[in-house]
């Protein structure tokens, strides 16, 4: 690590370049970014961003992880192509050689947070005068998030409409892409939920692990008493407890709740419609707690078979929260005039390809225009 942030240093020294530290005013995000004393911002979901205006001929990125595990990105400059990179540690040449003028820099984290906290410590401008980056630190990357930096938040984009997902590994973005392991074939940015935000012009913040359940993860044995996704709503980060994310930080006008593959692919000890239905409504209630202001979509699952499982709890829990007045709350079922998606839109029956995630997405606008009036 240390010979890493030398070599943060040498390049700072031997080049005409600026450092603009992460939590500079020059830097916009979307998602769940915390800063940190240093300068520099934390991440510990998927899909969050970072942009930044530069002017000059390249632009590399120093960046760290928590984890030894692959971490992918999505770089963009202006209004050209997304390119798909693995971050390392330390400085990520992103472009070079590029015609003097002004610039915007994209980055995408492409990757779930249960993959670890990303360290963003700032971008490295070569050819920008000095003068254009304020807040000059020295490069170190090991400044812990605590104190007050837990009640900030980055400095995000202008208000627009805001999406917010709460999900599993088909929130996540799961095997879109073909080839690789797990992490490699995922992709948060071309996942259902940031597809519809984008449809929608909407930001998008993506709260999304795999193998998490509303009541019941991925292959859970009894006493059934793991992580689920009530203690994971308030999180910053999937991997620590703390920094809390409190609902001040953000106000989304729409929150998708998108459970239930999980809680029901044991077919032998799969919850009971009562209990799924008690479960689940105090989720939404933990949830409603959280985000008191946001219209809240309790969406099934693609696959038909835990599709059809999940309707009587989820529908249930639903029914009877509105009948109580809470009107700003819905059941999607995507499935309700027959499947959404074809055999060819999965990969595997469960997780949906592009193609199922783009299904979902519309089929979703088509409800966000008629619920909340969007256009």
């Amino acid at each position: 690590m240390l010979a890493l942030l030398a070599a943060g240093l040498v390049f700072c020294a031997t080049a005409a370049a600026s450092f603009v530290p992460a939590n500079s005013p020059r830097v916009k995000t979307m998602g769940r970014w915390i800063p940190a004393d240093n300068g520099s911002l934390y991440a510990g979901r998927g899909a969050v961003i970072a942009s930044v205006e530069f002017e000059g001929t390249g632009a590399q990125v120093q960046m760290y992880s928590d984890s030894q595990g692959d971490v992918w990105w999505l770089k963009k400059l202006d209004d050209g192509p997304l390119y798909r990179f693995k971050a390392h540690m330390g400085m990520n040449m992103l472009y070079q050689n590029l015609p003097m003028g002004k610039h915007t820099l994209t980055m995408i984290r492409d990757t779930e947070g249960m993959r670890g906290v990303t360290i963003l410590r700032g971008f490295h401008f070569a050819g920008e005068n000095d003068a254009a980056a304020e807040g000059v630190t020295s490069p170190d990357s090991s400044a812990a998030v605590t104190g007050n930096n837990a009640d900030n938040v980055a400095s995000h984009t202008p208000r627009r409409r805001f999406i917010e997902i709460i999900g599993d590994s088909v929130a996540a973005g799961a095997f879109i892409y073909p080839e690789g392991d797990y992490f490699q074939r995922e992709s948060g940015y071309l996942a259902f939920g940031p597809r519809l935000a984008r449809l929608l012009n909407a930001d998008w913040s993506c709260v999304a692990s795999s193998g998490e359940g509303a009541v019941r993860n991925n292959e859970e044995k009894a006493p059934y008493n793991a992580k689920h996704a009530e203690e994971q709503i308030e999180r910053a980060f999937y991997t620590q407890k703390e920094p809390r994310w409190t609902s001040q930080m953000d106000d989304p006008d729409l929150v998708i709740l998108a459970y239930g593959e999980n809680d029901f692919n044991d077919a032998v000890n799969r919850p009971s419609d009562a209990y799924f239905k008690e479960q689940y409504k105090k989720l939404i209630l933990k949830l409603r707690q959280f985000r008191p202001n946001s219209v809240i979509f309790c969406m099934t699952p693609a696959n038909t078979v835990t599709s059809r499982q999940s309707v009587p709890g989820m529908g249930g829990a639903v029914a009877e929260l509105r009948a109580a007045g809470d009107t700003k709350v819905y059941f999607i079922d995507l499935n309700a005039n027959g499947p959404l998606l074809n055999a060819s839109d999965f990969l595997d029956g469960v997780h949906p390809l592009a193609s199922g995630h783009e299904k979902i997405a519309q089929h979703l606008r088509s409800k966000t225009r008629t619920l909340l009036g969007w256009k």
